[in-house]
Parts: C-alpha cells; sequence; structure tokens
C-alpha cells in the first residue's frame, strides 16, 4: 500500500537530514551515557540545571525584578540576562508542559537545529569527510555542555547561524529579523548588527546606495532586538536601563581583559595545572586559540575574498572572540563561537577530524565538572 502524499513528503524531508541528525545524535548519546556514567541522571531536568539557569527560570516564572543591593548604588536582580530563551520555555510551560523539563527539550531542540541549519546552508548538504568533520566539531564544539543546559547558548546558536547565512544570501530583512532574536537571547548577539553592516558596506560589487539600505536594514532590525528588551524592561521594572544598572555591578568582577594576554596566562596553565578543571579549561581554551589561528592563515593563504560566506563568518568570530574576554567566564564565553565549524568543514579532512576529535574529548571532560557544580 503506498502511504499518503503528506506522508511521503515527512518522509524525505527526514532523510534529507538524515546525516547532521545523526551526527547530532552521536553528540546526544555521548552527552547522556557521560551524566550517567558521572552518577548524574540524564533524564532528571534538574541535572542541566546550573548556576545561571535559576536566573532563566526566575525570568520565564516572575518577569524581571531589580532592587537596590545592599551596597549603596549598585542595583541586583535578574535583569542583566536576557529573555528570549525564558520567553519560549516560560511560554510553553504556561500551556501545561513541565516547567524546566520543557526548558531542557528547548536547549536540545535548538541544539539539533542548529547542527542541521549548518549542514543545509553552510556546508551545502556536503557528505565530505571534512564536512562531516565540521558537523561534529560543530556537535562538540568547546562548551557545548551549555547548548544542552538550562541555558540560551543553543538558541543563540541557531539564530547566528541563521543571521550569517540569510545576510550572505541577500535576505535582509528576515537576516535582521533572525539577528533580533539573537540580540533577544544572549549579549553576543548584538554584535551581529556591526559586524553584518561592516561586511555589506565593504562589498565594493555593490552600488554604495544599495550597500547602504541593505546594511541599514538587516543591522537596524538586529538592534530593533535589543530595543524591545529595554522597552520590556521599562514596562516591568519601571526602569529601561535595567539592565545596565544590573551589569555594571559585574562589569566590575568582569574587568577588562587583552585577549592575547589571557589567552596565553589561561594556556600556560597546561604546563603546571593546578587542578583538572584547571586543565580542560586550558585545553577548550588553546583549542580555541588554535582553531581561529589555523583558520585565518588558511584566509591569508587562499587569499579569501572579502565578500566570500566565510570571509562573513570569520569576521564575525574574531570580534566575538574578542568580546568573549570581557566575560566573567571565559570557558562559557567560548560556547558562543560554535559556527566555527563553517570554517573547520573547510580545512584539509585530517586535520579538520583532528580539531573534532580534541572536541568530542574536552566536551566530555568539562561536562563533569558543570554537572558537579563546579564551573559557573
Amino acid at each position: 500500500m503506498t502511504p499518503p502524499l503528506h506522508c511521503r513528503e515527512t518522509i524525505a524531508s527526514v532523510r534529507q537530514i538524515r546525516v547532521p541528525l545523526v551526527v547530532w545524535g552521536c553528540a546526544a548519546a555521548a552527552i547522556l551515557i557521560a551524566a550517567a556514567v558521572f552518577g548524574y541522571d540524564p533524564f532528571d531536568s534538574s541535572t542541566w540545571s546550573r548556576w545561571d539557569s535559576g536566573l532563566y527560570e526566575d525570568i520565564a516564572r516572575n518577569g524581571y525584578e531589580v532592587f537596590p543591593c545592599d551596597d549603596p548604588g549598585t542595583w541586583c536582580g535578574d535583569a542583566a540576562w536576557l529573555p528570549a530563551y525564558p520567553w519560549i520555555f516560560g511560554g510553553l510551560h504556561q500551556l501545561g508542559l513541565p516547567f524546566r523539563g520543557t526548558a531542557v527539550v528547548v536547549s536540545w531542540l535548538f541544539a539539533a537545529g542548529t547542527v542541521v541549519l549548518l549542514w543545509r546552508t553552510f556546508l551545502g548538504r556536503g557528505t565530505s569527510r571534512a564536512a562531516l568533520a565540521g558537523l561534529f566539531y560543530a556537535a562538540f564544539a568547546p562548551g557545548i555542555i551549555y547548548h544542552y543546559a538550562v541555558f540560551p547558548l543553543s538558541m543563540l546558536a541557531f539564530f547566528t547561524v541563521a543571521c550569517l547565512w540569510l545576510t550572505y544570501s541577500e535576505r535582509h530583512v528576515y537576516a535582521g529579523l533572525a539577528g533580533a532574536v539573537a540580540a533577544l537571547t544572549y549579549p553576543a548577539g548584538v554584535l551581529l548588527a556591526p559586524i553584518t553592516a561592516l561586511w555589506l558596506l565593504a562589498r565594493r560589487s555593490v552600488p554604495l546606495t544599495e550597500r547602504l539600505v541593505q546594511a541599514a536594514t538587516t543591522s537596524g532590525l538586529t538592534l530593533l532586538g535589543f530595543w524591545v528588551l529595554l522597552l520590556d524592561q521599562q514596562l516591568e521594572t519601571g526602569h529601561w536601563n535595567a539592565f545596565f544598572l544590573v551589569q555594571e555591578k559585574y562589569e566590575v568582577l568582569h574587568g577588562s581583559s587583552i585577549p592575547f594576554v589571557t589567552t596565553w596566562r589561561i594556556v600556560r596553565g597546561l604546563a603546571h595545572p593546578d587542578s583538572g578543571i584547571g586543565l580542560v579549561i586550558s585545553l577548550q581554551t588553546a583549542l580555541v586559540t588554535i582553531v581561529l589561528a589555523i583558520v585565518v592563515v588558511r584566509a591569508i593563504q587562499l587569499r579569501q575574498r572579502l565578500e566570500s560566506e566565510d570571509s562573513l563568518v570569520l569576521i564575525w568570530a574574531l570580534t566575538s572572540w574578542v568580546m568573549i574576554f570581557q566575560a566573567f567566564s571565559i570557558y562559557r564565553g567560548q560556547a558562543v563561537l560554535l559556527p566555527v565549524a563553517i570554517l573547520v568543514a573547510r580545512l584539509p579532512s585530517k586535520l579538520a577530524w583532528t580539531l573534532a576529535g580534541a572536541a568530542v574529548v574536552i566536551a566530555v571532560w568539562l561536562e563533569r565538572y558543570f554537572l558537579d557544580n563546579t564551573l559557573i
């Protein structure tokens, strides 16, 4: 008996994305098995809720709250965390779904969606050894545990890839809307506004007037996401600048770091690690640094055109890399760089698989300390 047309279409669609789904399935299985080996129930939603997860859960339950701290002149609350991710799982909870379990499922779905999106866009649905290595690198990218926990990193990765691809494909309204969601998901998403504007304006093959319109459309819509945050916080807290009020307290802790100096300080810990967690953080930082160095050298060797899709991704990656050094947890910030997998897939296959293999080992190792509540 022949299946109905809509069933055949569904089966065909699933078959088309089976390659990235298999890769993601390997990563998901590894993360679940590792949790069980480390003594945690992988199917208990509390396993995947740590540290800042509670703040996202508070936003989803009660909205934003801002109040003066005990220290004069400082403000406390949850306004320094962005709302798009808690809005999603909080809204689904209002429909009757379990609260924290839904948050975990949303993270995992975005993690899977990102791998599929990478494969269907920048990787051209390729099945070469290098393309598969790029997919595995994405599935186990540095800091990947935060993509599977109650954090918005997987959602950010999905909309970052979407924004970059739509910008390259000259679908500027959709690119701006994807960028707006990214900017409303995690602070690093705001970087898409200047990066896409810079890349669009630098394309000399396009008339200047057209470049200006394209940059204004994409970047303007991206920034609209952050304006939504300010409006929402004004309505909820009475402070349009609530994000900055609370963030100011953390900037004292974050400080300002010079990327090369901080990288050397962390990587130098490989020679004399003071603990297991110190060693794995040093290894992850070393891997991120090596990957970025390799893709930069490759771009120079190939005389990569500024208008190419790889140049757009590289500009975004280097800018994001600089910015994550202003974060309190650099190893968590490195999770922002997942889309660098696009450039890993462009490398010779043996080199790409070496980097992907290193990412797998580090991902499982770092998961242990996340689950032990050691990582912030």
